[in-house]
């Protein structure tokens, strides 16, 4: 039965990856501001990781959480590598930053961590479901979920946490921007007896690159970064594609040679892309939502808590009806423009130290004046 009236909080949040759990602990931590944390998924499948560099620990002290994570037991990470410019691997230590070492992800439980901290902060997290519809009140919104109460929920202040689909902005009327057509081709493979190095590996190839790291349960996760009209239709194209590349990409394949796949290939977005505009009356949009970038930026989670924590205050000045809301949302709107136009630059800049594949579409789209499709 349905309930009789709505249900209200202060701010509905769309997305429960690092995004809208910063945006969540934010506002619990250091507003006196409800907050409903919807997330689709119950963060039971696996999630593509990534190396989660020292710089980010700030941000997640900020966010009450920084000691629960460096006690989670995720493997550390002590130099990045890269076959990119030449054939031979070159190594980066995370000690030259004078932060100490990274980690790798268990992506899914990293982000089920952040949630269980929301919560226990005080936000009303609701798993395994998503917003179906938003209407706008005099007041500010209406929300209602796709699951058996058919409560309705109303608010104040929305944030759009929900990834590269920004279906909620888009809701508002916003539009995605897509830079180009970057997909990720993944697989787990198997703990091995023969250890595999404590660090990520990148490597160029003529299709696109590589990457591959150990993750905290003995597992390997290798990703083939592609153009998505380089992949065909068909399982059998994709994974003959899949074979081929790793053919060109010794130091991989010398990764993966005694372990075994677990799973099939899993394709995956990773386009470059941005909301425009990326905030407006009673909204908000935070992480990917926001503005997606390349994986090679190493920009993820990073970027999606930092825009997280300030999305929050947004919404925070927004209800408390500041003087300066109007400044902050023009504020907000530029940092991101400024954000995703130095990372083309930046992302340029990446590609061009690769010359070996200048011939190739995938690297002609990505290099020199052809970055941006």
């Amino acid at each position: 039965m349905a309930a009789s009236g709505p249900k209200i909080v202060d701010v509905v949040i769309a997305g429960g990856g690092p995004a809208g759990c910063a945006a969540a602990l934010t506002l619990l931590r250091h507003t006196g501001l409800s907050v409903m944390l919807v997330e689709q998924t119950c963060y039971g499948q696996d999630k593509v990781g990534e190396t989660l560099s020292p710089a980010v620990l700030p941000l997640l002290d900020y966010l009450g959480v920084g000691e629960h994570f460096r006690q989670g037991n995720f493997a550390p990470s002590h130099a990045f590598t890269a076959a990119w410019g030449d054939a031979q691997v070159s190594t980066r230590d995370f000690l030259f930053t004078g932060r100490g070492h990274g980690w790798h992800l268990d992506r899914a439980r990293f982000d089920a961590g952040l949630a269980n901290a929301a919560r226990s902060f005080g936000a009303q997290l609701v798993l395994g479901t998503r917003i179906s519809q938003v209407h706008r009140q005099a007041s500010g919104w209406t929300v209602k979920l796709d699951d058996e109460t058919g409560q309705p929920i109303s608010c104040r202040y929305l944030i759009d946490a929900s990834g590269r689909s920004a279906w909620l902005g888009r809701a508002m009327g916003a539009k995605t921007v897509q830079h180009d057509r970057l997909v990720g081709v993944s697989a787990y493979f198997a703990a091995s007896d023969t250890p595999i190095e404590a660090s990520s590996l990148v490597e160029a190839i003529g299709q696109g690159w590589w990457y591959s790291a150990p993750i905290p349960d003995g597992r390997t996760i290798a990703v083939l970064m592609t153009d998505a009209d380089v992949l065909q239709a068909s399982h059998a194209d994709r994974t003959q594609l899949w074979a081929s590349a790793l053919a060109q990409a010794p130091h991989t394949r010398q990764r993966l040679v005694e372990r075994t796949m677990m799973e099939e290939l899993h394709i995956w977005p990773a386009h470059s892309q941005q909301l425009q505009p990326s905030c407006g009356s009673g909204w908000v949009a935070a992480g990917d939502a926001a503005a997606a970038f390349d994986p090679l930026s190493s920009m993820g989670i990073g970027y999606a808590l930092s825009t997280g924590i300030h999305a929050a205050r947004l919404a925070a000045s927004c209800i408390d009806r500041a003087q300066d809301h109007a400044l902050q949302q023009a504020a907000y709107a530029d940092d991101i423009q400024r954000h995703v136009q130095e990372y083309q630059t930046l992302k340029r800049s990446y590609y061009n130290v690769e010359t070996r594949f200048s011939d190739q579409p995938f690297w002609a789209r990505r290099q020199g004046s052809a970055g941006v499709t």
